[in-house]
């Protein structure tokens, strides 16, 4: 018979000690370091861009009950009996209300909603165009108004995203959106770390979802439990935010091109004929085979280009509806040699966009853009971007933004008043720990490595970083100097 030494069983997972490494220490110190500075300096970026948000993302349902009379038709007769009035003919009464002004464009919505005749005035600002709205069945002029964007925001709904994407302060606004858009998904990301490094246990997701306790406790699980729910939100605010931001905006479009994921378009040049931008030509030579059509007009710019009279806007706009669903939008060309375009527009629950360019000699289509056809990636873009304007899906993607912008609203108020709580009187927070400098483990090399390569992408994220850590610097030698003096002073007494 043999014996063995007794020994103790091993402990469960809920009995072992916890005892983090140094190298999980330090990064864990980093972490909460830029999680602190960043919170306090940019979550007012972050709630200005949150409560615009939450505005912004309830605009488009707004915008349709506010312009309604503009927006829809009423019925009549004409409607009832589907007798439309030519699109040549909207687009004269248009014209007469604007004279000095160029085609831009046709917007044919479907049968309940008006047509816009649209115009490009240089006194608007960049991407705004001047908009007639007409009953397609009577010809009646709706409204006359401005419309912004590939989303055709109306006014107050352009009033609202210019505060979102710029608060206001015109293209130098664009660097809050940016600062605020780049740190949002690393507080998130920051966040996460270090309420799933303190949880204990096997039910860390549990952990991390509570909401209880008293006082500052409570006010920090709620903090942590919504950034939980909502950090997935936060990271796809922080991505598609990005794209419209004019640093990193380049950078993300530059990298797209390189990778071919860009958007396809359809081309508006005429095959076999030479593009002229000049008021000298006659406009006969540059349309070989075109010559006999008489679609020639000198629209308010000068310069003399095929195919703007009635009889093309006529054959493009059939061709249009034909081809695509409505609404769709048919823009004129620019210069001589070339064709009209039509593209259909961004609605809710359209998750395709198909375009063709149309020859407005003979109604046909001599080039498309198949949305089914476009690079996986190009596609994620359009939807993504959709998602985040609160259009892809209608209101309950709205709602789902206003969630978000509302949870992080909360979330900022939680932080300011755990700050508060904690902080020392009259300080901005406590003493700094007394850490002895040791070498930087690999987690700390692989943090400050990502944070390197996001920068890079990201450079106002990455020079606000630098300052940040600077700064945190500086603050520990002085809070450090302080207490020092304060412990000699003591001492002398």
């Amino acid at each position: 018979m043999t014996t063995s030494t007794d020994a103790p069983p091993p402990p469960t997972l809920d009995q072992s000690p916890r005892v983090d490494s140094p190298d999980r220490r330090q990064t864990r110190r980093l972490i909460h370091r830029l999680h602190f500075f960043a919170g306090i300096v940019c979550a007012p970026l972050i709630l200005i861009a949150a409560i615009t948000g939450l505005l912004y993302a309830f605009s488009p349902t707004v915008e349709q009950v506010t312009n309604n009379d503009i927006l829809t038709v009423s019925d009549s007769e004409a409607r009832a009996a589907g007798n439309e009035v030519p699109v040549s003919q909207l687009v004269d009464t248009a014209q007469a209300e604007h004279p000095d002004l160029s085609l831009a464009g046709v917007r044919l919505g479907n049968a309940d909603e008006t047509t816009r005749v649209l115009f490009s005035d240089p006194d608007l600002p960049e991407s705004t165009l001047q908009a007639v709205f007409l009953d397609p069945y009577t010809g009646e002029v709706k409204g006359d108004t401005t419309q912004y964007g590939s989303s055709a925001s109306l006014p107050l709904r352009q009033w609202i995203s210019q505060g979102h994407r710029m608060a206001w302060l015109g293209e130098p606004g664009r660097l809050y959106s940016e600062m605020a858009a780049s740190w949002l998904g690393v507080l998130a990301v920051g966040g996460l770390a270090l309420l799933w490094s303190r949880q204990r246990g096997s039910s860390k997701i549990r952990g991390m979802l509570r909401t209880g306790g008293t006082g500052r406790v409570k006010t920090m699980r709620r903090h942590g439990a919504t950034g939980t729910i909502i950090a997935a939100g936060l990271i796809f605010l922080t991505v598609t935010g990005l794209t419209w931001s004019s640093v990193a905006g380049d950078n993300i479009g530059k990298v797209r091109e390189s990778l071919n994921w860009g958007t396809p378009a359809v081309s508006a040049e005429l095959p076999g004929a030479s593009v002229q931008d000049t008021s000298a030509s006659d406009g006969a030579g540059a349309h070989a085979g075109h010559e006999g059509h008489g679609d020639h007009a000198m629209p308010a710019g000068g310069v003399r280009v095929s195919g703007l009279n009635s009889g093309a806007i006529d054959r493009v706009a059939a061709t249009a509806e034909d081809e695509l669903r409505t609404p769709v939008t048919i823009t004129p060309p620019s210069a001589e040699g070339q064709v009209w375009t039509a593209s259909e527009n961004r609605v809710a629950y359209r998750l395709s966009n198909d375009s063709v360019a149309i020859d407005w000699a003979t109604g046909d289509v001599i080039d498309r853009s198949n949305f089914a056809d476009w690079p996986l990636a190009a596609k994620a873009t359009a939807w993504l971007i959709q998602l985040h304007m609160g259009t892809l899906f209608g209101l309950p993607n709205q709602i789902v933004l206003g969630l978000l912008a509302a949870g992080i609203i909360a979330m900022i108020c939680w932080g300011y008043a755990m700050w508060w709580k904690r902080r020392p009187a009259g300080m901005l927070a406590g003493p700094p720990r007394r850490a002895q400098w040791s070498r930087p483990t690999t987690g700390t090399i692989i943090l400050v490595a990502l944070l390197v390569a996001y920068g890079f992408l990201a450079p106002v994220f990455g020079v606000s970083c630098l300052v940040f850590v600077a700064g945190s610097a500086l603050w520990s030698l002085v809070q450090r100097r302080r207490v020092t003096q304060s412990a000699e002073l003591q001492n002398q007494k």
